[in-house]
């Protein structure tokens, strides 16, 4: 069975891609520093890590194929949210 780590996997896009690939057979494991918000994952593990700290990173990849990067800090989109800010065109 392949194995995948799906970094951000709680955010919306890695939340997806967490079900997409457990949907075509793989295991997964999925690492985020929160967990997602959409709905319960379906990770067969899911690691509440900080991947900056290089003991996590390290961590995050034991025995793994495939990496899917989507771990990032949204800082633009985040104050959006949390402002409720109106965004124009032109």
């Amino acid at each position: 069975m392949k194995r995948a780590l799906v970094t951000g996997a709680g955010g919306f896009i890695g939340y997806h891609l967490t079900n997409y690939l457990k949907d075509c057979g793989y295991w997964v494991r999925g690492v985020d520093t929160k967990y997602p918000k959409y709905g319960g994952t379906r990770a067969d593990e899911f690691l509440k890590l900080d991947l900056k700290e290089f003991e996590n990173a390290e961590k995050s990849t034991e025995g793994i194929d495939y990496v899917f990067g989507l771990a990032a800090d949204m800082g633009g989109m985040g104050f959006i949210s949390n402002n409720h800010s109106l965004i124009r065109c032109c």
